[in-house]
């Protein structure tokens, strides 16, 4: 009975919790993906992804109920597979931090190497802070220590948002610092010489990726639901890797879309740093307002 109450204060928890963008097949409802007439290209793709998130969810729902009333270990790596396959689908939807990362690509000059980190670190922590979560909200309703979750989130939420917010001023102004001094030609040259000191991809990837994905948490309720802790943190941990593997495909992408514009202008020194201050800037912009609106939902 205990079990079923935690069960029932989390999963309301998530409903409202979870962004209004964040197309969860956990939560969706198919029966309003049809309901909008000649969608335009975007959206079919993104109704697609959900079909196919609602597929991988039902056969993973599947494994799991074989695996419980069986007790073999043959369905784990089918069910793991499923897992992995659903964290690179679910990855390609709305959210999960790929507008952030495009904005760390923008505001820095990360080599392939870092983007690979960034990318894999922000879908992890973003994965894994599901899974803490869950647990961490699972013991302090066993301990009966609070009694309103929504006001913990809460409080999460814009601990997380404003520290995001922080970074993408921070970032802004470092770069029209830079954008300001690299104006004067004399400076410029000189200033190329200068080792840059861009953010450390991990800790960068650790602010942008610690709100919990909604997908993992929602894996993590299910396993929980029938007494399968261990089998849901292996299961978050496969969709966090699949998250990973798309979330590091559009970074590497970005990356090289970024050294190939700044490779047409290399042939001018005091172009090239103009064109990296501008997109620092553009890029500290552009996350200083994502922070604030996503702040803005839950001030």
């Amino acid at each position: 009975m205990n079990s079923a109450k935690i069960i029932l204060i989390l999963f309301i928890f998530v409903l409202m919790a979870v962004s209004s963008g964040a197309n969860n097949p956990f939560t969706a409802k198919t029966e309003n993906q049809h309901a909008a007439p000649a969608p335009a290209f975007k959206s079919k793709l993104f109704v697609k992804i959900i079909i196919w998130q609602h597929q991988l969810k039902e056969k993973m729902s599947m494994l799991v109920r074989e695996a419980k009333s069986t007790r073999s270990m043959k369905p784990l790596l089918f069910l793991i597979m499923a897992a992995f396959a659903y964290g690179v689908i679910h990855a390609v939807g709305p959210g999960h931090g790929k507008a952030l990362a495009l904005t760390y690509v923008l505001s820095q000059r990360p080599s392939y190497v870092n983007g690979l980190v960034f990318g894999n670190c922000m879908a992890l922590f973003h994965g894994f802070s599901g899974i803490l979560f869950v647990l961490f909200v699972r013991v302090i309703l066993q301990a009966n220590i609070i009694k309103n979750l929504e006001n913990v989130t809460h409080i999460t939420q814009l601990i997380s948002y404003s520290i995001i917010t922080c970074f993408g001023v921070g970032i802004f102004s470092y770069g029209m610092y830079h954008l300001i001094k690299g104006l004067n030609k004399n400076r410029c040259i000189s200033q190329s010489n200068i080792n840059r000191q861009d953010a450390h991809p991990v800790i960068s990837a650790l602010v942008v990726g610690c709100i919990p994905c909604p997908g993992v948490v929602m894996v993590m309720l299910f396993a929980l639901s029938m007494d399968l802790i261990i089998l849901g943190v292996v299961l978050g941990i496969a969709i966090s890797m699949g998250m990973a593997l798309t979330v590091s495909i559009v970074v590497m992408l970005a990356v090289s879309g970024k050294s190939v514009s700044l490779a047409v202008v290399s042939k001018k020194p005091d172009r090239i740093i103009l064109v990296e201050n501008v997109m620092k800037v553009v890029g500290g912009l552009a996350l200083t307002v994502i922070g604030t609106v996503f702040l803005s939902t839950v001030i």
